[in-house]
């Protein structure tokens, strides 16, 4: 299913749409993939703005597991129409239950200070191999779902590691396959991805203790600062500066190939160890 599929929403009534549904034949995650549902859900809410706003960020809380075989419903509420800004919240519900809420914010072009951090050094995409064969987390059938992408982890040896950083990671990504040029396309595209792999920078350090995890988003937010393109590299700076009482912060900042920030994401994960597991030394 290409991401033009996954994002593709039926309008049902006035701010109200519908996800499709994965085929458990095919291979895909039983529980929903928790950048398809926030994907959606922007997707979901950009539909109900003039397109003289764009989106800037978005807030995100994962409330329960989503089923991958049923399909679901989108309800947007419009808060707010300013001359600048627009504020629209999205919840998302099936089996009769919400299972995740969004706000978004969007706002018109306009031009203020500029600065930004410098972009952290990393190993070329071409020098890393891709994940499927660097990282048996990804090697399961389950993960069908993101063949369209070539996602790169940077060995662990090879991340520049920076003092006083509790944890990090370096993932370059980047679309397979030419994308239209519809710049909310690119957007939704990377609030879908964004989910992958940044929960992993909480258990990078922990090697001997993540297959004894339970591991899941509780909430995602991003913000957007310039255009880019999600069919071209992009590499994202993950890194957990805290985890504590079976939860994970993380973190990430994505940049292109020519050192610009495209975009920022904070999530935080939960990260409990399973019923009847006692880690060594306790």
């Amino acid at each position: 299913m290409s991401i033009e599929e996954i994002l593709d929403l039926e309008q049902l009534e006035v701010d109200i749409y519908r996800g499709g549904v994965f085929s458990p034949e095919s291979g895909f995650l039983q529980r929903t993939f928790g950048g398809h549902v926030a994907g959606q859900s922007l997707v979901s809410a950009v539909r109900t703005v003039d397109p003289k706003f764009q989106v800037h960020s978005l807030h995100g809380y994962f409330l329960r597991p989503g089923d991958a075989r049923a399909p679901s419903v989108y309800l947007v509420e419009r808060i707010r129409d300013g001359g600048s800004f627009a504020t629209r919240r999205v919840s998302v519900v099936q089996h009769g239950q919400t299972i995740f809420s969004m706000s978004a914010s969007f706002q018109t072009d306009q031009s203020g200070i500029e600065h930004q951090d410098a972009m952290p050094s990393a190993p070329a995409p071409d020098d890393i191999p891709g994940f499927k064969t660097n990282s048996k987390v990804f090697d399961d059938a389950s993960f069908r779902q993101f063949d369209e992408w070539d996602v790169r982890i940077v060995p662990r040896d090879q991340v520049n590691r920076l003092p006083g950083k509790a944890s990090q990671q370096q993932v370059w990504f980047r679309h397979r396959d030419p994308l239209p040029d519809d710049p909310v396309l690119h957007i939704c595209a990377l609030a879908y991805l964004s989910d992958l792999t940044l929960l992993g920078s909480a258990q990078v350090n922990h090697p001997d203790e993540r297959k004894h995890l339970m591991i899941a988003s509780l909430d995602h937010a991003m913000w957007f600062m310039r255009p880019f393109r999600a069919d071209e590299w992009l590499l994202y700076d993950q890194s957990s500066p805290s985890a504590c009482g079976g939860r994970a912060l993380t973190e990430g900042k994505l940049f292109n190939q020519y050192g610009e920030m495209v975009a920022s994401v904070m999530q935080e994960g939960l990260t409990r160890y399973q019923r009847g597991f006692t880690p060594p030394g306790q």
